[in-house]
């Protein structure tokens, strides 16, 4: 059973998004959907199978995976979870320049951080933003090199480190327009339950309990 979950990362894990109401295609969700992130969503469900679970959220928009490292991993560390949650790398994408060698020696220090305390790890690959932005031909195809660079090490430090691994950029969710905020970059409140959904079937066959309740 999960005693504390420790969620680290940038504005997709803080859950930075457009809210219900805002113009566009979430003018076509339920109005009564809350702008809750997907890990939000997911310790709602968790603390639901279990109410004395305990769950922070450190994430902050904007943040490198190095700058993830620096501010979040040592205050995760001294709060002692058993179950952490870090997905990041798309500010290192987004806004150059990108460098693959920091991203990975960057992850494998905050995996291995988290590994050696025997804490659970579940981390996602990055969504592919080029599907949602409208962007100049060059700076599309090296943003979506640098997205490729960036998921196939998550992959990789996945397996290596025994993470529940959610493969984002190969879900459906990335075609689903309703699901994106206007930036094209966060998904909206509905893209967020709508990840929560998909991943916690993946925890549940991992023995993680997770009661999905009604909006």
């Amino acid at each position: 059973m999960i005693r504390y979950f420790v969620a680290l990362g940038d504005s997709f894990t803080e859950g930075v998004g457009d809210t219900p109401g805002a113009s566009g295609c979430l003018s076509r969700q339920t109005p009564e959907i809350p702008l809750y992130s997907a890990h939000h969503w997911l310790a709602l469900w968790m603390r639901a199978a279990n109410p004395s679970l305990k769950y922070t959220n450190l994430a902050e928009r904007g943040l490198r995976v190095a700058e993830v490292r620096a501010q979040q991993m040592q205050r995760a560390l001294n709060l002692q979870p058993d179950f952490v949650s870090i997905v990041a790398g798309a500010n290192d994408c987004l806004r150059g320049p990108f460098s693959a060698e920091r991203v990975r020696a960057e992850l494998e220090r905050i995996l291995g951080a988290f590994q050696s305390v025997g804490a659970r790890i579940f981390t996602a690959t990055l969504p592919n933003f080029t599907l949602h932005l409208d962007l100049p031909g060059g700076f599309r195809q090296r943003l979506g090199r640098n997205l490729e660079a960036a998921n196939s090490i998550i992959r990789e430090l996945a397996g290596r480190y025994e993470a529940i691994f959610f493969d984002f950029w190969e879900s459906g969710l990335n075609h689903r327009a309703e699901l994106w905020s206007q930036d094209g970059v966060h998904p909206n409140a509905l893209g967020y339950l709508e990840t929560a959904r998909t991943v916690a079937p993946l925890l549940r066959a991992h023995g993680i309990e997770v009661q999905e309740m009604p909006v």
